[in-house]
């Protein structure tokens, strides 16, 4: 009988720590996206979001742009709310900016051409509880996307220039 209530005791501790360590390498994050379509050029333009509630963490998003829009300036702005934002813009596997203060500007359109590109954005901030929030504003299009949670940012911004 001792022997049965001892391994039903040793049994209910391997549940408690598991579920415990469980909960610390499961990061919430919170999302948002925001869309301004108060433009008449936003028939131009489209928008899809997705959020991972993982501690992975990883975001995409895309969007439709006209060719003739990138006469005029694509900002994508990376701002924390913390003091510090740390790693790489990619356009098409290739670094285009470093994140190094809390808040970055990037114009695209003269990086961009008929086609479909890929913006990778991945880094850290700090301190973890603070959040990032994560813009693209030009002619048609204003779209923006916040996260917060672990301190580890993965996002993916898959643009269609037509």
């Amino acid at each position: 009988m001792k022997k049965l209530l001892f391994i039903a005791c040793c049994l209910a501790l391997i549940a408690n720590i598991s579920a415990a360590l469980a909960q610390n390498f499961i990061s919430v994050q919170t999302s948002s996206v925001h869309v301004d379509s108060n433009s008449d050029d936003m028939r131009n333009s489209s928008t899809f979001s997705q959020q991972s509630n993982y501690s992975s963490g990883y975001q995409t998003s895309s969007v439709s742009l006209s060719a003739t829009d990138l006469r005029q300036p694509h900002i994508l702005r990376i701002s924390t709310s913390g003091s510090q934002l740390s790693g790489d813009v990619l356009l098409n596997g290739k670094v285009v900016k470093r994140l190094s203060s809390s808040q970055v500007e990037i114009n695209l359109s003269p990086l961009l051409s008929a086609g479909e590109h890929i913006v990778e954005i991945s880094g850290r901030y700090a301190p973890a509880s603070s959040g990032v929030s994560v813009e693209l504003s030009g002619p048609g299009i204003s779209s923006s996307q916040q996260t917060s949670g672990n301190g580890l940012l993965h996002y993916t911004l898959n643009l269609s220039v037509r």
